[in-house]
């Protein structure tokens, strides 16, 4: 480590979670007397808090900081930035911001080659269900149910999740549909792979017949389904949803904001299935976290359409110098580093190891994903696949460490000093560390989990050690 974390004293610690309470308005739901930790300093794949605790990151803070945090490439190359120029107008064009649109379309598959630059992924997002409007002419889009693409009001339409949707007083866009996603594990048609025929898929088809073929822009979803818990589609699935939606002139919205840039063991995702979509968003990996950028990248034919007609779109920092210098580093460091097989090596051996938890604990139900993108399913029974979470909490119960088995898991996890990836609605437990981790990192992790897992059980009546 560089230098020591600061650690702040008690009464300093006290009034901060007092003015944090009193100032800011809190994320998703909330919960009464849980103190979130005070970052002081990260470094790498650990991070301090006030107190000088020390967290092995599992989850990449947000799932967004792939190469850890310090790394003195982005960090030079940011203040190199800062004095030469550290804002120009999205009027203008600025050396970053051309040289990164270049990097992206020789690094991306197939044709897409012309990018827009927003801030986040849910920019990037509402920037590509505006360019798929404005191009068909149409405005319906099809995602799945259990989906995510951001909190501002188009993607929470299209993302189909209830969490989001579910508050009688926001807008929701209805031109926006949904489809199950190709969830093998819990199939929303009661079949089983390879069996079924890809219903899933089907029913993509049958949704854009029964809404209208000239009505339906686009289909879009992430490549692996992270909302559903890294649902990996079946090998057949991509290809067939890219030749639906050509026969029906649709076009194919990848969000690979949480996949992209080296996280599954491929540069992007939808090259596991060889699929290039029309449109591709990306954001948080692209800068690694460093600094805000969402980026939205089109194929040839649509770019030649906004040549000629023009995109009435912008926002004051589309493009920004910064992020786009960090974008560059931060690309450079995937390659120089080999971060994408270094991915695939690294998430095999956490597949491995959480494999072998599965072996010895009965409420591990499946284990799914690809590189470094790993979903773990926990159950309270594994032959009946019976959810962790009673379907019966209360909202307040369903956040409860003392009701809710996967509330008290994170923050049993985070007492030992392990930060892992939950919802409180569901079993699934997101294993998405950065991209350097060691196989010792991982030892170190999996080890906490699986005490924390076994005293779990314990509180709860679960399934005991098989």
């Amino acid at each position: 480590m560089s230098e020591s974390p600061r650690v702040l004293p008690e009464e300093k610690i006290k009034r901060l979670y007092a003015d944090a309470k009193a100032y800011l308005i809190g994320r998703w739901e909330p919960r009464p007397g849980y103190e979130a930790p005070i970052v002081m300093k990260t470094e790498g794949v650990y991070f301090w808090d006030a107190r000088g605790k020390r967290y092995l990151d599992f989850i990449s803070q947000l799932y967004n900081v792939h190469i850890g945090m310090g790394n003195r490439k982005v960090i030079e190359a940011l203040k190199r930035q800062l004095d030469e120029l550290p804002y120009a107008s999205p009027s203008y064009f600025t050396l970053p911001k051309i040289e990164l649109a270049k990097r992206l379309a020789k690094i991306t598959p197939g044709d897409l080659c012309k990018t827009f630059f927003g801030n986040s992924g849910t920019e990037a997002n509402e920037t590509a269900i505006k360019l798929a409007q404005l191009y068909t002419g149409r405005r319906k889009v099809i995602g799945f149910w259990d989906a995510y693409h951001g909190s501002t009001y188009a993607s929470v339409s299209i993302g189909g999740s209830s969490r989001n949707r579910n508050y009688p007083s926001l807008s929701i866009f209805e031109e926006f549909k949904h489809i199950p996603a190709p969830y093998c594990y819990r199939c929303p048609f009661g079949k089983e792979y390879p069996g079924c025929d890809l219903t899933c898929a089907q029913f993509l088809e049958y949704t854009i017949e029964k809404e209208g073929e000239k009505s339906v822009a686009a289909f879009m979803s992430e490549p692996i389904i992270s909302w559903a818990g890294q649902v990996v589609p079946p090998k057949e699935f991509w290809p067939r949803v890219r030749r639906i939606c050509d026969e029906k002139d649709v076009l194919l919205i990848f969000d690979e904001v949480m996949t992209g840039f080296a996280r599954t063991g491929k540069m992007f995702a939808c090259e596991h299935w060889n699929v290039v979509p029309d449109i591709e968003t990306y954001a948080k990996g692209i800068t690694s976290g460093y600094v805000p950028l969402g980026a939205t990248i089109i194929n040839k034919k649509m770019a030649d359409y906004f040549d000629e007609k023009g995109f009435p779109h912008s926002y004051t920092y589309s493009g920004h110098p910064l992020a786009c210098a960090a974008a560059l580093a931060t690309i450079d460091y995937y390659f120089e580093e080999n971060l994408v097989e270094r991915a695939a090596e690294m998430g095999d051996y956490l597949m491995e190891g959480l494999r072998g938890i599965q072996d010895r604990q009965g409420v591990v139900g499946d284990i799914r994903g690809k590189g470094l993108f790993i979903g773990v399913e926990l159950v309270a029974n594994r032959e009946t696949k019976e959810r962790i979470v009673p379907k019966d909490l209360t909202p307040e119960e369903r956040r409860s460490p003392e009701k809710n088995p996967m509330v008290y898991l994170s923050d049993l996890c985070k007492e030992k000093g392990l930060a892992i990836g939950s919802s409180p609605g569901t079993g699934i437990l997101r294993m998405m560390p950065p991209l350097i981790i060691t196989k010792e990192q991982i030892d170190e992790g999996l080890k906490i989990l699986e005490e924390a897992l076994e005293e779990m059980e314990k509180k709860f009546d679960l399934p005991k050690k098989r």
